[in-house]
Protein backbone atom coordinates (compact mmCIF):
# COMPACT_ATOMS: atom_id res chain seq x y z
CA UNK A 1 0.00 0.00 0.00
CA UNK A 2 1.54 3.34 -1.05
CA UNK A 3 2.12 5.97 1.94
CA UNK A 4 -0.81 7.81 3.05
CA UNK A 5 -0.64 11.27 2.92
CA UNK A 6 -2.99 13.64 4.12
CA UNK A 7 -4.07 16.94 1.88
CA UNK A 8 -2.05 19.67 2.04
CA UNK A 9 -3.27 23.25 2.59
CA UNK A 10 -4.24 24.77 -0.79
CA UNK A 11 -5.29 27.99 -1.85
CA UNK A 12 -8.54 28.77 -3.57
CA UNK A 13 -6.88 28.54 -7.14
CA UNK A 14 -5.47 24.72 -6.27
CA UNK A 15 -8.91 23.37 -5.06
CA UNK A 16 -9.22 19.44 -5.72
CA UNK A 17 -12.46 17.05 -5.44
CA UNK A 18 -11.05 14.05 -2.85
CA UNK A 19 -10.42 10.99 -4.72
CA UNK A 20 -13.76 8.58 -4.23
CA UNK A 21 -12.63 4.93 -3.06
CA UNK A 22 -14.32 2.15 -4.08
CA UNK A 23 -14.95 0.00 -0.76
CA UNK A 24 -12.51 -2.96 -1.28
CA UNK A 25 -10.24 -3.96 1.94
CA UNK A 26 -7.45 -2.30 0.94
CA UNK A 27 -9.12 0.99 0.08
CA UNK A 28 -10.56 0.76 3.45
CA UNK A 29 -7.36 0.46 5.12
CA UNK A 30 -6.03 3.04 3.57
CA UNK A 31 -9.25 5.13 4.76
CA UNK A 32 -8.33 3.93 8.19
CA UNK A 33 -4.80 5.00 8.28
CA UNK A 34 -6.10 8.67 6.78
CA UNK A 35 -8.29 8.51 9.70
CA UNK A 36 -5.66 6.96 12.19
CA UNK A 37 -3.53 10.29 11.17
CA UNK A 38 -5.90 12.86 11.72
CA UNK A 39 -7.78 13.36 8.42
CA UNK A 40 -11.34 13.57 7.71
CA UNK A 41 -13.09 10.74 5.10
CA UNK A 42 -16.74 10.52 4.16
CA UNK A 43 -18.01 7.29 4.82
CA UNK A 44 -21.00 5.44 4.28
CA UNK A 45 -23.45 4.80 7.40
CA UNK A 46 -26.91 3.29 7.83
CA UNK A 47 -28.21 6.32 6.49
CA UNK A 48 -26.66 9.02 4.37
CA UNK A 49 -22.64 9.58 4.18
CA UNK A 50 -20.95 11.14 6.87
CA UNK A 51 -17.63 12.89 7.74
CA UNK A 52 -16.36 9.93 9.91
CA UNK A 53 -13.32 11.65 11.86
CA UNK A 54 -10.86 9.92 15.27
CA UNK A 55 -12.88 12.09 17.78
CA UNK A 56 -9.19 12.07 19.58
CA UNK A 57 -7.73 14.45 16.88
CA UNK A 58 -9.05 17.81 17.97
CA UNK A 59 -7.87 18.71 14.23
CA UNK A 60 -9.50 16.48 12.87
CA UNK A 61 -12.82 17.14 14.66
CA UNK A 62 -12.23 21.16 13.64
CA UNK A 63 -11.69 20.66 10.26
CA UNK A 64 -15.26 18.70 10.19
CA UNK A 65 -17.13 21.69 11.65
CA UNK A 66 -15.24 23.88 8.72
CA UNK A 67 -16.17 21.18 5.93
CA UNK A 68 -19.91 21.23 6.75
CA UNK A 69 -20.23 24.95 8.39
CA UNK A 70 -21.61 23.28 11.33
CA UNK A 71 -22.60 25.28 13.95
CA UNK A 72 -20.11 24.96 17.09
CA UNK A 73 -23.02 24.30 19.68
CA UNK A 74 -24.06 21.67 17.80
CA UNK A 75 -21.97 18.31 19.00
CA UNK A 76 -21.20 15.29 16.66
CA UNK A 77 -22.49 11.71 17.58
CA UNK A 78 -20.12 9.65 18.91
CA UNK A 79 -19.96 5.74 17.39
CA UNK A 80 -19.21 2.80 18.66
CA UNK A 81 -18.42 -1.07 17.49
CA UNK A 82 -19.60 -2.97 20.03
CA UNK A 83 -23.54 -2.52 21.31
CA UNK A 84 -22.53 -3.04 24.70
CA UNK A 85 -19.51 -0.01 24.47
CA UNK A 86 -22.32 2.75 25.29
CA UNK A 87 -21.59 2.14 28.96
CA UNK A 88 -17.88 3.54 28.20
CA UNK A 89 -19.06 6.65 27.33
CA UNK A 90 -22.84 7.25 28.49
CA UNK A 91 -24.36 6.30 31.79
CA UNK A 92 -28.24 5.93 32.72
CA UNK A 93 -29.69 4.87 36.47
CA UNK A 94 -31.62 2.59 34.58
CA UNK A 95 -29.26 0.57 32.24
CA UNK A 96 -32.52 -2.11 31.48
CA UNK A 97 -34.05 0.55 30.13
CA UNK A 98 -31.43 1.26 26.98
CA UNK A 99 -29.87 -2.12 26.91
CA UNK A 100 -34.00 -2.43 25.55
CA UNK A 101 -33.30 0.11 22.83
CA UNK A 102 -29.90 -0.90 22.24
CA UNK A 103 -30.56 -4.97 22.02
CA UNK A 104 -33.64 -3.91 19.70
CA UNK A 105 -32.26 -1.40 17.50
CA UNK A 106 -28.29 -1.80 17.18
CA UNK A 107 -26.77 -2.11 15.28
CA UNK A 108 -29.06 0.38 13.46
CA UNK A 109 -29.96 3.76 12.85
CA UNK A 110 -31.08 4.56 16.51
CA UNK A 111 -29.08 7.54 18.13
CA UNK A 112 -29.41 7.54 21.72
CA UNK A 113 -28.63 10.75 23.99
CA UNK A 114 -26.89 9.75 27.42
CA UNK A 115 -25.37 11.66 29.89
CA UNK A 116 -21.65 11.07 29.27
CA UNK A 117 -18.70 9.41 31.14
CA UNK A 118 -15.40 10.86 31.08
CA UNK A 119 -14.22 8.51 28.33
CA UNK A 120 -16.12 10.91 26.22
CA UNK A 121 -12.74 12.19 24.09
CA UNK A 122 -13.74 15.90 23.29
CA UNK A 123 -16.04 18.41 23.85
CA UNK A 124 -17.44 18.67 20.67
CA UNK A 125 -18.70 15.16 21.07
CA UNK A 126 -20.86 16.25 23.99
CA UNK A 127 -23.50 18.78 25.17
CA UNK A 128 -24.74 19.98 28.54
CA UNK A 129 -23.02 16.98 30.22
CA UNK A 130 -24.76 14.42 27.74
CA UNK A 131 -23.16 12.28 24.81
CA UNK A 132 -24.87 10.58 21.50
CA UNK A 133 -24.17 6.98 21.09
CA UNK A 134 -24.55 5.42 17.98
CA UNK A 135 -23.83 1.84 16.55
CA UNK A 136 -23.74 1.15 12.69
CA UNK A 137 -24.57 -2.10 10.63
CA UNK A 138 -23.43 -0.92 7.30
CA UNK A 139 -20.67 -3.44 6.45
CA UNK A 140 -18.72 -1.00 4.52
CA UNK A 141 -18.14 1.11 7.65
CA UNK A 142 -18.45 -1.64 10.01
CA UNK A 143 -14.73 -3.08 7.98
CA UNK A 144 -13.43 0.34 7.66
CA UNK A 145 -13.66 1.29 11.50
CA UNK A 146 -12.27 -2.12 12.43
CA UNK A 147 -8.98 -0.82 11.34
CA UNK A 148 -9.16 1.68 14.10
CA UNK A 149 -8.75 1.18 17.84
CA UNK A 150 -11.95 3.33 19.16
CA UNK A 151 -14.88 5.51 18.44
CA UNK A 152 -15.45 7.53 15.49
CA UNK A 153 -17.39 10.84 15.40
CA UNK A 154 -19.59 11.53 12.63
CA UNK A 155 -21.89 13.83 10.66
CA UNK A 156 -23.66 13.85 7.86
CA UNK A 157 -21.49 14.57 4.59
CA UNK A 158 -23.27 17.70 3.44
CA UNK A 159 -22.78 21.72 4.40
CA UNK A 160 -25.34 22.97 7.06
CA UNK A 161 -28.32 24.25 5.95
CA UNK A 162 -27.84 23.52 2.04
CA UNK A 163 -30.31 20.35 1.64
CA UNK A 164 -33.52 19.75 3.54
CA UNK A 165 -33.55 17.31 6.17
CA UNK A 166 -35.40 14.64 3.74
CA UNK A 167 -32.25 14.39 1.59
CA UNK A 168 -30.65 11.58 1.37
CA UNK A 169 -26.58 12.16 1.48
CA UNK A 170 -24.95 9.81 -1.31
CA UNK A 171 -21.74 10.20 -3.05
CA UNK A 172 -23.01 12.41 -5.44
CA UNK A 173 -24.02 15.50 -3.14
CA UNK A 174 -21.26 15.06 -0.84
CA UNK A 175 -18.60 15.29 -3.50
CA UNK A 176 -20.50 18.18 -4.63
CA UNK A 177 -20.62 19.48 -1.02
CA UNK A 178 -17.70 18.82 1.07
CA UNK A 179 -15.64 16.65 -2.10
CA UNK A 180 -12.89 19.86 -2.05
CA UNK A 181 -12.70 19.75 1.99
CA UNK A 182 -12.58 16.29 2.97
CA UNK A 183 -9.10 13.73 2.32
CA UNK A 184 -11.09 10.98 0.84
CA UNK A 185 -14.39 9.68 -0.09
CA UNK A 186 -15.69 6.24 0.51
CA UNK A 187 -18.40 4.54 -1.87
CA UNK A 188 -20.43 1.47 -2.50
CA UNK A 189 -20.98 -0.81 0.07
CA UNK A 190 -24.97 -1.10 1.66
CA UNK A 191 -25.61 2.79 1.41
CA UNK A 192 -28.14 4.02 3.54
CA UNK A 193 -32.03 4.87 1.46
CA UNK A 194 -33.66 6.10 3.59
CA UNK A 195 -33.44 10.29 5.16
CA UNK A 196 -31.87 10.18 8.48
CA UNK A 197 -31.40 7.85 11.78
CA UNK A 198 -33.64 8.29 14.68
CA UNK A 199 -32.50 10.60 17.76
CA UNK A 200 -34.20 9.72 21.55
CA UNK A 201 -32.91 11.09 24.42
CA UNK A 202 -33.78 9.28 27.37
CA UNK A 203 -32.17 11.43 30.05
CA UNK A 204 -35.07 11.93 31.60
CA UNK A 205 -36.59 8.40 31.16
CA UNK A 206 -36.79 5.72 33.49
CA UNK A 207 -38.86 2.04 34.13
CA UNK A 208 -40.81 3.66 36.96
CA UNK A 209 -44.43 4.26 37.00
CA UNK A 210 -45.40 7.69 36.15
CA UNK A 211 -41.84 8.70 35.01
CA UNK A 212 -40.45 10.94 32.54
CA UNK A 213 -41.10 9.59 28.45
CA UNK A 214 -38.05 8.80 26.06
CA UNK A 215 -38.15 12.12 24.05
CA UNK A 216 -38.13 11.56 20.37
CA UNK A 217 -35.98 14.48 18.99
CA UNK A 218 -35.55 13.57 15.20
CA UNK A 219 -37.93 11.10 13.89
CA UNK A 220 -36.08 8.54 11.18
CA UNK A 221 -36.37 5.06 10.52
CA UNK A 222 -37.01 3.97 13.94
CA UNK A 223 -40.60 4.69 14.66
CA UNK A 224 -42.24 5.91 17.95
CA UNK A 225 -44.13 2.71 17.86
CA UNK A 226 -40.76 0.80 17.12
CA UNK A 227 -39.61 2.54 20.05
CA UNK A 228 -42.51 1.72 22.25
CA UNK A 229 -42.84 -2.12 21.68
CA UNK A 230 -39.27 -2.04 22.75
CA UNK A 231 -40.11 -0.52 26.18
CA UNK A 232 -43.14 -1.25 26.63
CA UNK A 233 -44.54 2.49 26.75
CA UNK A 234 -43.27 6.05 24.83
Amino acid sequence: MPPVRLRPERTPSEVMTAPVLEPTSENLRRAAEIVREGGVVAAPSDTNLGLLVDPRHEAAVERAYEIKGRPAHKPLTLFVRDPADWRRYGTHDDPDLVDALVDAFWPGPLNIVLERTERVPHERIQRDGTVSVGCLSNPTWCELVAGLDGPVAMTSANRSGAVPDDTLVDVELAREHVGDGVDAIVAGGAQGTTRASTIVDVTGATTEEGASSVEILRRGDVTRDDIAAALGRV
